[in-house]
Parts: structure tokens; C-alpha cells; sequence
């Protein structure tokens, strides 16, 4: 994979700054990039305008969003219209996302990070403040994806500091979790926001007792459920079925490399 996106056609056909880069970041993703989900060497870019997803695998039918910028991304990441994102996620036609970060010095790719489509669930949506009423689109509602409630096997790196990581890795990664993508999206909501939950403890072995400390977040993300302890042994036994993390005696656990 060449990591540089630098065309000079596409400097002599644009002159905003934005413009050059949204065309370079998308050409190089069209040319370069694989599909991590089936490791088809090849993806295709949608129509103009189509609503939430940019590119589609068309051995997988798996579909992406590409984001790009100069700046790392923080813990925030702008999208689209809110209500939209929340009816695309409920109908389970949520695209993958990625994050791409590269320099304008050079043009190169400096990290291009993939969050799953079964990591976005309505929990890591935020809702913005509508536009004002003076605004071209007054009354327009946007939304952020906060990508710090994410655990860390939900923001797979394809591209670390300049350098690929091996696609056999990621697509490694991808199958392990995809389980979720079988799952409705508020449920596999709360098995992400558990999992999240336990990386935050930092430690491979961990107490049932640990995660009860979570009790008021979690119940802040899911205010229409009511027994938060009894939902976090449910996502640890989904969690160890599915050999994320290890029962190891009552009320202990262990993460799974």
C-alpha cells in the first residue's frame, strides 16, 4: 500500500484547499485501500450523494465512511443529520466508519483507524444543537460519534504512525467481534458499553464487583433500563461466549488476548 496521496492533477484542476484534499484523501482510498471485512482487494466508490456510506465491498456488501482531516481525531467526531444516523443505525444499515489522518506537508496517510458498524449504537451518539434560526438550515440537527466510549477492539488501526498494520491482523480483529453484528442495536450497544467498561479497569484479570462501579454510567447510556447489575452479568456471559474474556472462578474474569 503507497501511503502517499499527493496527484498533481488534482492541485491543477482545484484551488480550495478543502476541495484538494477531500479529492486526494478519496482518490487514495478508492486506489489503495482494501476491504478489511473480507480482505477484498478492492473497494468501490457509491454514487454522488448517497446518504451515510462513500464506498461499498461488492464481495461482502459491506459498506464505508470515510472521514479524513489534518488534525488527529479527538474524542469527537462530526457526522451528519441526528435523527438520520439514529434510523440508520436502528434499521441496521449503519456504515463502517474510517478515520483517516494525514499530513498536508507531503500528502502522506498518518493513520486511517476503522470503527465497525457494530460499534455504533445509539450510546456513542450526540445529539447537537440545532441551527439557529438565521442559518441557511435553520433548524438542522446534527450529531457527534464519541469515539472515546469505543473500546479499543472497536477502533481497529489499518495505518499506525505511517506504518500498515498486517491485513491479516485486522480482518483478525474484525472476525472477533462480528459477532455483534448479529445482534439488534441497542443490545449490541450494551454489550460495546460493558467492554468499554472493563479495558477501563486497565488490568487483565478483573472482579465481577469492579464493573458494579459502573453502575450510574452505564445507566446514564441506557435510562430505560432499571437493573444495570443484572445487564452486566448478562453482557460478561455474551462476552465469554463469544471468547472475548475467560471465567476463570465466580465472579472473576480475564480478558483474551
Amino acid at each position: 500500500m503507497n501511503l502517499t496521496m499527493y496527484k498533481r492533477e488534482v492541485f491543477e484542476n482545484y484551488i480550495s484547499n478543502s476541495q484538494i484534499a477531500r479529492v486526494l484523501s478519496e482518490n487514495w482510498f478508492s486506489s489503495e485501500m482494501y476491504c478489511p471485512c473480507c480482505l477484498n482487494e478492492e473497494l468501490n466508490p457509491h454514487s454522488a450523494n448517497t446518504k451515510v456510506a462513500d464506498f461499498f465491498c461488492e464481495r461482502c456488501g459491506n459498506e464505508f465512511q470515510l472521514k479524513s482531516s489534518k488534525k488527529n481525531f479527538g474524542k469527537r467526531v462530526v457526522d451528519g443529520e441526528f435523527y438520520t444516523m439514529i434510523n440508520f443505525i436502528q434499521d441496521n444499515k449503519t456504515p463502517n466508519f474510517f478515520l483517516m489522518s494525514y499530513s498536508s506537508d507531503d500528502w502522506t496517510v498518518k493513520d486511517l483507524v476503522l470503527v465497525p458498524r457494530f460499534f455504533i449504537s445509539p450510546s456513542i451518539i450526540e445529539k447537537r444543537n440545532p441551527l439557529s434560526a438565521n442559518a441557511r438550515r435553520a433548524g438542522w440537527t446534527g450529531c457527534n460519534l464519541l469515539i472515546d466510549r469505543i473500546p479499543k477492539e472497536g477502533r481497529i488501526g489499518i495505518v499506525k504512525n505511517q506504518e500498515m498494520v498486517d491485513k491479516l491482523k485486522v480482518n483478525k480483529v474484525w472476525r472477533k467481534m462480528s459477532f455483534l453484528g448479529n445482534r439488534k442495536p441497542d443490545l449490541r450497544g450494551w454489550t460495546s458499553d460493558v467492554l468499554k467498561c472493563v479495558e477501563e479497569l486497565k488490568k487483565r484479570e478483573f472482579e465481577l464487583s469492579e464493573l458494579y462501579k459502573y453502575e450510574n454510567y452505564l445507566e446514564e447510556l441506557h435510562p430505560s433500563n432499571r437493573h444495570i447489575k443484572a445487564k452486566i452479568r448478562q453482557q460478561l456471559q455474551i462476552l465469554r461466549d463469544n471468547n472475548v474474556i475467560k471465567f476463570e472462578s465466580p465472579g472473576r474474569y480475564s480478558l483474551i488476548d
